[in-house]
């Protein structure tokens, strides 16, 4: 008897927290593509006690297996947003089955430069931005990052106290966006994140 191929679903883990080792479903390949491992860990790293009891706000989500980290690790609330439909299901989808409180996070769906600024309005503070642009965006449209610093620009530092922006490598990062200044700069291939406080 011959098996069927089946195609099976990508997956990635929760590097840790109180969801650690659980599954998350990936957008599919050719929509989005998940932040590496070692970027992940990194990032939580550097973040470390900061995100206990802070608001995430996850940019262009995917997945949502940034946001989804954070809550695992302590956040107290993750707003996510995406705009591609498969997307959004499967970001939905993680979040029913992974995050044990639905009161501990929100989605938007739509564009995310025309949505964030009414959906921040009810942020408190502290709170953490984090910006990834989808990798096919970031191939094809070189204004993505401008579009993506001016929405940085219009962040209310009063609320944001850091913004972590995950960009190509190549990426030439201003000493100060609105009225975040910039902080360092992480590599990891042709993948960076560069902070802002």
């Amino acid at each position: 008897m011959q098996r069927k191929n089946v195609a099976k679903i990508p997956t990635l883990r929760v590097i840790g927290g109180i969801y650690k080792g659980r599954n998350l479903q990936m957008a599919p390949l050719e929509i989005t593509r998940s932040s590496k491992a070692i970027l992940k860990e990194s990032l939580f790293n550097t973040l470390s006690a900061d995100i206990v009891g802070a608001n995430f706000v996850e940019f262009f989500a995917g997945s949502g297996s940034i946001g989804i980290e954070a809550l695992s690790r302590g956040a107290k609330f993750a707003l996510f947003f995406e705009q591609n439909k498969k997307s959004f299901a499967v970001l939905e989808s993680n979040l029913v089955n992974i995050c044990k409180n639905p009161s501990s996070y929100k989605l938007v769906f739509g564009d995310t430069f025309k949505e964030y600024f009414v959906a921040l309005k009810t942020l408190e503070t502290p709170s953490i931005a984090y910006i990834d642009p989808p990798f096919e965006m970031r191939e094809n449209m070189q204004d993505i990052y401008v579009k993506c610093f001016k929405m940085i620009e219009n962040l209310d530092s009063n609320i944001f106290n850091l913004v972590v922006l995950e960009h190509h490598s190549t990426l030439i990062i201003p000493d100060k966006i609105g009225s975040f200044a910039y902080i360092k700069t992480k590599k990891f291939g042709k993948s960076s994140l560069s902070y802002f406080g």
